[in-house]
């Protein structure tokens, strides 16, 4: 009796080491390592971000652009002690190349901003491309609900500056109101001195904007590279802003840069009701000067305080960056430094800080750092003559977000939705009461600079009590309403569900286990078989086999351009020669009067 053949029996081994080396690649989930330069914003139970550069785990490539918009979900607990694992985030593809963020560092290629309100995202600034100052009278808009990317005309006239980046910015979703000025575009160097005001209304209606200027006084903090929040003081809130550059004329401090730093004593007020910038001197443990930081807000339970955490940014004079934390409690405008704990970064031997990221604040108690380039530095004496980029490709040492808990200043390892927030003894040991709020020191110890500020400080916006995906307004925010499952378009894709994610790693168990399985009876088949088998029978017979080709791992998407990405050598500011043009320096008139702002388009 003749034996079997044998010829089949490698290429059906073959064949399952390929099915093996498949289940192993797709069991693999992908993650994000890092983001610089994005725009971000928490809307309704999620934080969503774009544009800027990116790195993750499997592709190997340095910082690079993407052509998606993500979302991290935060209606429940989340893992932040390392990589994000994308299978968590929700996707939808961007509508336009012109929101994918630039390569650095290209011109305009820097962080833009999301303007929006309860349920609206609207893509602002930070534009590349020829849509970049081509959209004058549109913004792209992503509505939440629908998770749907819709062209959006604005009422108005040509103010967009939708090449324009880096300026500061804030948002006040219960109005609808959003603002923008400073950067490379507005307020700049003596020309479009003003803010862009933008209001989308909670509505149908179409968004309008106006480009408010002052005629006389405080033009603004003309700002570069800073930041601004909104405060829920005055009869309709308040803008602070500060940090980053002055950018009204050219400065002194450095011979190879055109612009000094603001010192962190002076306070820029924007009062909404009566369209006035005001400057508020602060006073305590006043930060260093430093830009390409970010910050975000906490008022205590009884609104008797609010807090500005910021954390960060970039040290242009000493070339590092900063890993503190500072606090500056409104409205005694005192600046508190913070022993923070737990820092992510500060684990290892290094001690790097973290410039270009972002801050979002979830119902006061957390503060979610997203992105940053992460910088460690050697020194002798005062300067640094080292500097190194440390996650300029995948840092798994480095998480891509870190959450700072903002009644205790301690770094988290896991986002919790469910926390309260409560004012932390650092602050409270200052201006005086308790966990709860009743501070006792409620004005500047310098004096206020106006008298119109005293009025503006002793007034106070009720809390939105809008909550998401309802249209009533009797509930408190504090507790948003999770979202179900999403109304995607086809573009749009949510994250999988704890059971799917569960059902999908038991399958790469079993699967791998079945096939291990199946190999190791292979093998024994095939000894036993050598044993019993007539040496007669070749081993082989007809045409030698060939091994079927791998597919190949997703390598990673660029969707801008050709150029490869640049490492960023100088951390956010123009190296000496650039190019970039500048006006004549103007010099500000000198007033202390608040301005009254006008309503004007510039041309």
């Amino acid at each position: 009796m003749m034996a079997r053949p044998t010829s089949w029996r490698p290429i059906r081994l073959c064949s399952w080491i390929y099915l093996l080396l498949q289940t192993l690649h797709y069991c693999h989930a992908r993650s994000l390592c890092g983001i610089i330069d994005q725009r971000t914003a928490i809307v309704g139970d999620r934080l969503f971000f774009a544009s800027g550069n990116y790195t993750f785990d499997d592709d190997g490539q340095p910082m690079h652009n993407t052509s998606m918009l993500y979302w991290l979900p935060l209606n429940a607990s989340v893992d932040v002690s390392g990589p994000i694992d994308v299978s968590v985030l929700g996707t939808s593809d961007l509508p336009s190349d012109a929101l994918s963020g630039g390569k650095d560092p290209i011109s305009g290629g820097f962080a833009g901003t999301f303007f929006y309100d309860r349920t609206s995202l609207y893509a602002y600034a930070g534009m590349v491309g020829p849509e970049a100052d081509g959209i004058n009278n549109a913004l792209w808009s992503f509505n939440t609900t629908s998770n749907a990317w819709k062209l959006v005309e604005v009422q108005g006239g040509k103010i967009a500056f939708g090449n324009n980046s880096e300026g500061v910015h804030a948002s006040d979703p219960g109005t609808g109101y959003s603002f923008y000025t400073g950067g490379w575009e507005v307020a700049y160097n003596g020309t479009h001195n003003g803010t862009v005001k933008f209001q989308c209304f909670n509505s149908n209606v179409a968004p309008q904007w106006t480009f408010m200027t002052a005629t006389a006084g405080i033009q603004g903090p003309d700002i570069l590279k800073g930041a601004m929040v909104y405060l829920r003081k005055g009869q309709s809130g308040v803008l602070v802003a500060f940090g980053g550059y002055q950018t009204a004329y050219r400065g002194t401090e450095f011979a190879a840069w055109n612009w000094d730093r603001r010192p962190f004593t002076d306070i820029y007020i924007y009062d909404i009701f009566s369209n006035m910038w005001y400057m508020q001197k602060a006073t305590g443990d006043i930060p260093d000067p430093r830009t390409e930081f970010c910050a975000g807000v906490s008022s205590a339970p009884d609104d008797s305080s609010f807090q500005i955490t910021i954390h960060g940014g970039w040290d242009q004079l000493h070339g590092y960056a900063f890993n503190d934390v500072y606090v500056l409690s409104i409205p005694s405008f005192r600046w508190i430094k913070v022993d923070d704990s737990n820092n992510p970064d500060l684990l290892g031997d290094a001690t790097p800080g973290r410039n270009r990221h972002k801050c979002d604040v979830w119902n006061e108690t957390q503060l979610i750092v997203s992105g940053g380039q992460v910088n460690s530095k050697s020194n002798v004496g005062k300067f640094s003559l080292i500097n190194e980029n440390l996650n300029e490709r995948c840092n798994k040492t480095y998480p891509p977000i870190k959450v700072l808990d903002t009644s205790t200043y301690t770094w988290r390892t896991q986002f919790d939705p469910s926390l309260e927030y409560t004012v932390p003894g650092a602050v409270t040991a200052i201006i005086g009461g308790n966990s709860s709020g009743g501070a006792t020191l409620k004005s500047p110890s310098s004096g206020w600079a106006s008298d119109d500020l005293d009025g503006i400080f002793k007034q106070t916006v009720p809390r939105n009590l809008y909550v998401y995906g309802s249209n009533s307004n009797t509930s408190s925010p504090s507790s948003p309403t999770p979202t179900g499952t999403s109304q995607n378009d086809d573009q749009a894709t949510n994250k999988l569900s704890g059971g799917a994610i569960a059902g999908i790693v038991v399958g790469c168990v079993a699967g791998v286990a079945i096939l291990a399985g199946a190999l190791l009876w292979y093998r024994r088949r095939k000894a036993s078989a050598q044993r019993t088998e007539t040496g007669n029978v070749p081993l082989m017979e007809g045409p030698s086999w060939q091994k079927p080709e791998l597919d190949s791992v997703n390598a990673a998407r660029y969707e801008l351009g050709t150029q490869p990405f640049l490492g960023h050598e100088v951390h956010g500011e123009d190296a000496p020669g650039s190019v970039r043009k500048y006006a004549s320096p103007v010099e500000l008139a000198d007033s202390s009067r608040p301005a009254e702002l006008g309503d004007q388009t510039p041309h």
